[in-house]
């Protein structure tokens, strides 16, 4: 049994040509997005990694030791990849009567956004409140004196396991973040798999809480696109009609009819184990069309006491908004895998990335 890969319209094993749309028929993609993951993290790692990474030392925040720059070049290139100019061991005068300074690992910035990024070669520890106060303390005071969005990172080698969840929590109060290993391997991977840098933008934008405004035009239609990810139901579990994919597709649209949400683009990919399909993986890209005048109503119809709170632009109270639509209707279509309590990544549905054109 084949799919077509542009209407995900079910096809005979004979079938060449799809009997809907007359695309050519192609077998279903086998997934192997963990052993691809780690070829794409392994050969990161070797062209980003300068060549004395393994002997390079020096005091940072905090007075620790810190070794393997591959860490500072990781974080450095996935922010450039997002747009923003970067600048490596970055000096910074907090007190200018006495000169004293600090330097900053990795700077990233653009005309609205400052990114302080401190780097620590944890490989299996908890990290020290010191270095988090340190940090904190410094874009604080950096802060006062400059109107720019400034965000601090705190960037470690060490993987996720639990005990800096409280760091991490403190952090995001301050606008500031902790990328561990594990999420840095995870920015490598959706660089790969988006394959694009606007969409990627966006992903990373969204993850440090920064919304950025599309250029105002004084005429014309506004396309907001957005993209999600998730995993189908079995087919065997699939009831009441042959399994076809385009039939959740049919079934998203109708859900969201009303909205004025339109899908644009999707793709989908077979998980396979012993032969026998387990799921679908499947990648949808809405959009929502809207003129100068409509952002502005819908805006101002939908506008909330928190949005007023945090002063959000009409874009951001319409961005906001859709989301929060697409993924609420997408969790409750019949054949789309979800457990909003469930820490397995297949019973998710997951925001890929956007744009506003």
């Amino acid at each position: 049994m084949g799919f077509c890969g542009s209407c995900g319209k079910r096809a005979d094993p004979e079938d060449k040509f799809c009997t809907v749309c007359g695309m050519p028929i192609k077998e279903a993609t086998v997934s192997v997005l963990e052993e691809t993951g780690e070829l794409i993290k392994e050969e990161y790692r070797t062209s980003t990694a300068p060549p004395d990474a393994s002997t390079s030392r020096g005091t940072h925040i905090g007075d620790q030791k810190k070794g393997g720059e591959w860490l500072e070049s990781t974080v450095e290139h996935i922010l450039r990849y997002s747009g923003f100019q970067t600048t490596r061991n970055a000096p910074f005068v907090f007190n200018d009567s006495t000169g004293d300074h600090f330097r900053i690992d990795v700077l990233a910035s653009d005309a609205n956004i400052e990114i302080f990024v401190e780097c620590k070669d944890y490989s299996d520890q908890k990290i020290s409140e010191k270095i988090m106060y340190t940090l904190t303390g410094q874009i604080d005071d950096y802060r006062k004196r400059n109107t720019k969005n400034v965000i601090g990172i705190l960037a470690i080698t060490a993987r996720d396991d639990g005990r800096n969840l409280g760091i991490s929590e403190r952090l995001r109060k301050q606008n500031s973040f902790l990328w561990d290993g594990s999420f840095i391997e995870h920015l490598q991977n959706k660089m790969a798999e988006l394959g694009n840098k606007e969409d990627f933008r966006r992903y990373l934008l969204d993850h440090l809480d920064v919304f950025e405004a599309p250029t105002i035009k004084s005429s014309g239609v506004y396309n907001f696109m957005i993209k999600y990810s998730f995993y189908t139901i079995s087919p065997d579990r699939y009831v009441g009609k042959p399994f076809d994919v385009s039939n959740i597709i049919d079934d998203i649209n109708d859900a969201l009819k009303e909205s004025g949400i339109q899908i644009i683009n999707r793709k989908f990919e077979a998980i396979l184990q012993e032969g026998r399909i387990l799921s679908y993986r499947m990648i949808v890209d809405f959009n929502f069309p809207k003129s100068n005048d409509a952002v502005r109503s819908y805006a101002q119809k939908h506008k909330g006491w928190l949005d007023k709170l945090k002063r959000r632009n009409d874009f951001e109270i319409v961005y906001r908004d859709y989301r929060k639509i697409i993924e609420s209707q997408l969790q409750r279509v019949y054949g789309i895998r979800c457990d909003p309590k469930s820490k397995s990544h297949f019973d998710q549905v997951t925001f890929e990335g956007s744009r506003i054109k």
